[in-house]
């Protein structure tokens, strides 16, 4: 297999396991009545945390997008947020307001989009080039792993320290 397809599908892989310990978590019975209360003042509830999560998978996916599109630019692209964005802080607050079968169907869907392209992207495309703006130069490659995949494996982490403190 080829070096960089390796990776690729691990990625993939690894966001679509996320989805089936996220489903295993929130379908045990005990659970349901307990995913709108939040660990203190300011922790997420785990509602919160899914709308987060269907909301900043396809938002990262979009500057994966922007920078390989941007491929021959004379310096690469500046891309980022910061954390009291609106479109996050929406995210969050849609999680808190939806209902969970709603929220699960939208997040599948996210996460099936955002393999999918995972296994499309070619080497060179993995490869393109952006500047984010707190850590510097990262490839489309280290956007994937970092702000969606490994994202995801945090956020799965945050649901279950908030089922278990709840």
């Amino acid at each position: 297999m080829d070096n960089d397809v390796a990776p690729a599908e691990a990625q993939a892989r690894r966001l679509e396991q996320v989805y089936e310990h996220l489903l295993a978590e929130l379908n045990q019975p005990e659970v349901r009545q307990r995913l709108r209360n939040a660990p203190g003042e300011t922790g997420w509830s785990v509602m919160q945390i899914l709308g987060h999560m269907a909301e900043m998978i396809p938002y990262w996916l979009n500057h994966c997008r922007t920078l390989i599109t941007a491929a021959g630019a004379d310096r690469p692209p500046q891309f980022g947020r910061s954390l009291d964005a609106p479109e996050r802080l929406e995210g969050v607050e849609r999680g808190q307001k939806a209902g969970l079968d709603e929220l699960l169907h939208l997040l599948k869907q996210e996460i099936a989009i955002a393999a999918a392209t995972i296994r499309s992207l070619s080497p060179a495309e993995r490869g393109r080039k952006g500047r984010h703006i707190r850590r510097g130069e990262m490839t489309v490659a280290d956007i994937l792993e970092s702000f969606i995949v490994a994202h995801a494996e945090e956020h799965l982490a945050q649901v279950r320290q908030t089922l278990e403190h709840d």
